[in-house]
């Protein structure tokens, strides 16, 4: 069953759990929430534990049929999650068409991508997946729906806004939904429960440099690990939650990845970047990040990222999850060892 929007997803979901689900597209943080409500009803269900693998280049497919095909010695339902780069080569167009002509009956097999072209999106293997199960491609969002988008995500959070505070806050995330759903979630922790004016969107603007996470995000990227710490200590002070930050964190360590495999066959920082999704503004900090770190650092990161998420909406370990996090940020920013402890106790002053 092909979907169109997430919202159909949701409603996918509610009616019951498929075998197969194949989420791609061009909306990082859409095509991320639309995993969760995957892997959360999964759960709901009994599907208690998750394996993943990350089919880069050179992936042995025969791993993946292993899994499917063996019984799980720890849940009697799983999560078996592939994450792919691009499309799958031959053996994975293959190994992908045997499980969905044949899905394991205590299996949920999860498959996600980012940009396909329409080639891909036709391909038997595209097909197979569909046909077994739910697949969901998320388009690039129209700029004159983004208003609209804007204001279902305030809702959500108890927040109106009027066609003019709308209209400003489309103009100033230029069409970036992370950098949408950020301001969205500012105004929540500024207004919470209000009706929003223009005045009140400009005055969250003005006051932007006291939750600027995205311009965090570019020091870590840039390797400016002082002014990185510095800005976890500022946006930490200014009572900014720790799941906003570290979804931004997350994507940018998914384009870091993704960048640092294109730079290793191109050895063009530049080209990487763009290839990898970056926004304008923020290709020269991922440039000198993808120079220094390669993918398999980037993904390592990326996981140490959503173990400290796990613990940030755990109750009582939040001091832990800043913690990791500081010494994640020291990490990602290329921060020499000598003189962390210096560092770390300064941040927390």
């Amino acid at each position: 069953m092909r979907l169109n929007n997430p919202a159909q997803l949701a409603q996918a979901l509610q009616r019951g759990l498929a075998p197969v689900y194949l989420v791609a597209g061009e909306e990082p943080l859409l095509l991320q929430e639309a995993l969760d409500a995957v892997r959360a009803a999964a759960r709901a269900k009994g599907h208690a534990e998750r394996e993943v693998f990350d089919a880069e280049r050179g992936f042995d497919w025969n791993r993946l049929l292993e899994s499917c095909n063996s019984p799980s010695l720890f849940a009697a339902q799983r999560v078996v999650e592939v994450r792919l780069n691009a499309a799958p080569d031959a053996a994975g167009a293959e190994a992908l068409g045997e499980i969905a002509r044949r899905p394991p009956p205590d299996v949920v097999l999860l498959v996600s991508a980012g940009k396909l072209e329409t080639r891909a999106r036709n391909g038997a293997w595209y097909t197979a997946l569909d046909g077994a199960g739910v697949s969901l491609y998320i388009w690039p969002q129209k700029p004159e729906e983004l208003p609209q988008w804007i204001g279902q995500r305030l809702r959500a959070r108890g927040l109106q806004a009027d066609a003019d505070a709308l209209r400003r806050l489309a103009e100033r995330t230029e069409g970036n939904l992370l950098a949408a759903q950020q301001e969205v979630e500012k105004l929540a922790l500024l207004h919470p429960g209000a009706a929003l004016s223009l005045e009140n969107v400009e005055s969250a603007v003005s006051d932007s440099a006291h939750y600027e996470v995205f311009g965090w995000l570019n020091r870590i990227m840039a390797g400016d690990a002082r002014g990185a710490v510095r800005g976890l200590a500022g946006l930490r002070a200014e009572g900014v939650e720790l799941p906003p930050i570290l979804a931004v964190l997350a994507h940018g360590l998914r384009q870091l990845a993704k960048a640092a495999a294109v730079y290793a066959r191109s050895r063009e920082a530049s080209a990487a970047v763009e290839a990898a999704g970056v926004f304008r503004a923020n290709q020269p900090a991922f440039a000198r990040a993808v120079e220094r770190c390669g993918q398999r650092q980037a993904l390592g990161w990326l996981r140490q990222c959503a173990a400290i998420d796990v613990k940030a909406k755990s109750s009582g370990l939040q001091p832990a999850a800043w913690e990791e996090l500081l010494r994640l940020v020291l990490a990602a920013s290329g921060a020499a060892q000598t003189g962390v402890k210096g560092r770390q106790a300064a941040a927390r002053r």
